[in-house]
């Protein structure tokens, strides 16, 4: 990397090439599926709840029906995620994880070797600095599409 001077552009050029390693890894596992996005965000909130009404994982994640029901097909056609009448309300779609939406949920990149390069006084450092910058950053949000997945 280039030599910056100011905190902010390090930062930034940071978060953009760890926002590359993450989906270059993503797009080799699992077809680009990315956890916080789409189709990947659909598996990442099933992973939490197992099984959920369609209707209840749209308004979970805001998602228009029409919407969600097109994430849905590709998720079923891949093998990702089965749908099936519910016993109580026959109205209702229940959406449950399969196997294979478990692996995609178990696997995560390695960003361990990221930090190959520092010792462990560094690592500790870089740990604290980046837990001083997350406790600010909720203060700098509140209110700002505040969401229990994020």
């Amino acid at each position: 990397m280039e030599e910056k001077d100011n905190l902010t552009d390090v930062l930034l050029e940071t978060h953009h090439l760890l926002r590359r390693y993450h989906m270059t890894w993503y797009g080799k596992n699992f077809g680009g599926l990315d956890p916080q996005q789409g189709q990947g965000r659909i598996l990442s909130t099933l992973w939490k709840r197992r099984s959920i009404s369609q209707r209840e994982l749209g308004r979970l994640l805001s998602i228009r029906p029409q919407s969600l029901g097109e994430l849905l097909q590709k998720l079923e056609a891949n093998g990702y995620i089965t749908r099936h009448r519910s016993e109580t309300d026959k109205r209702s779609l229940i959406v449950e994880l399969t196997d294979k939406g478990d692996i995609f949920q178990m696997l995560k990149p390695n960003y361990d070797e990221l930090f190959i390069d520092l010792n462990a006084r560094e690592k500790a450092t870089f740990k604290k600095c980046l837990e001083k910058i997350s406790e600010r950053l909720p203060k700098l949000t509140k209110g700002e599409n505040d969401n229990e997945f994020y």
